[in-house]
């Protein structure tokens, strides 16, 4: 069990990684640009592309809109 879990862990990492990587890069595709927070529209388009799965990471935390539904922090 253990020789399988040490070979496949990568394979999982590099799976979630993309998955993340790609999410964040369709989320910012629909979104409209008015709504974007922090930086333009180019400068998220290139740390997403440069910045794989950290730069999705920053789009959803820093750069995806706020929707008025979702509670707010003080």
């Amino acid at each position: 069990m253990g020789d399988a879990l040490v070979f496949w862990f990568p394979f999982i990492v590099l799976a979630a990684a993309i998955v993340v990587w790609a999410y964040g890069l369709v989320d910012f595709a629909g979104t409209d640009e008015r709504q974007i927070r922090t930086f333009t529209r180019p400068v998220w388009l290139v740390i997403l592309i440069f910045g794989n799965a950290l730069g999705a990471i920053a789009w959803l935390m820093a750069g995806r809109p706020v929707h008025p539904s979702s509670p707010r922090r003080n």
